[in-house]
């Protein structure tokens, strides 16, 4: 791609190595990717894609990360109310 000061969402998405629109509006919603607002459309500025790259950069291997157990995601248990008896549905006789 030629180099351009603002790229659209799509050419963004490709730049970042194709993630999902779904990701990147995620990126843009959380604040970790800056972006433009002109008229009606949104473009994300080549200087935001650099940093974005540069801050997500990781020198430590998968392999590494995965025996300090940081990866691990945390999960709660719900307290969940007991389910209310199910109501059956009483078959109506045939008028005689």
């Amino acid at each position: 791609m030629d180099a351009r000061e603002l790229y659209s969402i799509e050419d963004a998405r490709f730049m970042l190595g194709g993630i999902s629109r779904a990701t990147i509006y995620d990126l843009l919603n959380s604040g970790e990717l800056a972006s433009v607002v002109i008229g009606r459309r949104r473009f994300i500025p080549a200087a935001a894609i650099t940093a974005f790259i540069g801050t997500s950069t990781t020198h430590v291997a998968p392999a590494e990360r995965r025996a300090t157990g940081k990866h691990r995601v945390v999960q709660i248990p719900l307290q969940l109310e007991p389910q209310a008896a199910k109501r059956t549905r009483r078959r109506l006789m045939p008028l005689r």
